[in-house]
């Protein structure tokens, strides 16, 4: 499967993950690439939207994973921005993948992940998995160890 794995990362922590999941696929037998969102200039902390330099287009991936970090208990505004330019998800198999500052999941991540699959569901996507990592967690080691299994699989067993 060809595997577009879509990130925005502002402070590496998402970027990070992301790689050790590209990893994963490409060892699994998938063709995985990795392509970053970015923006024109710094983000503001009170953006709402932003100005993209860089929209990767998804047309030649079967498959997409889109990774953002929580900002403020909501996606961030450039892949918010990102999303909203997309015309279409139709016919693609999409993974969302979040990490947020806090350990606990309902301190962001659960709402954001929710919000990215509303949005990727909304334009025709099939969305087979989503998973978090909480950067400040004492665990976080083993949770990307799990985040990356599951993705993984979310994309080998057809789900």
């Amino acid at each position: 499967m060809n595997i577009g794995l879509i990130v925005y990362s502002q402070t590496g922590h998402t970027l990070s993950v992301a790689e050790k999941l590209k990893e994963r696929l490409s060892a699994a037998g998938h063709v995985a690439t990795l392509e970053q969102i970015e923006t024109v200039g710094p983000v503001s902390p009170n953006a709402t939207s932003v100005e993209l330099k860089t929209r990767p287009a998804i047309d030649a991936y079967d498959a997409v994973v889109l990774g953002s970090p929580v900002r403020g208990g909501v996606l961030s505004p450039p892949m918010a921005s990102y999303l909203e330019q997309l015309s279409s998800l139709a016919g693609k198999k999409v993974a969302c993948l979040v990490t947020g500052f806090f350990p606990a999941a309902g301190w962001g991540r659960s709402q954001t992940i929710a919000q990215m699959k509303e949005i990727c569901e909304s334009k025709g996507a099939t969305v087979c998995g989503s998973a978090s990592v909480g950067w400040f967690s004492l665990n976080r080691k083993r949770r990307i160890s799990e985040v990356v299994d599951g993705l993984t699989h979310c994309f080998e067993s057809g789900q």
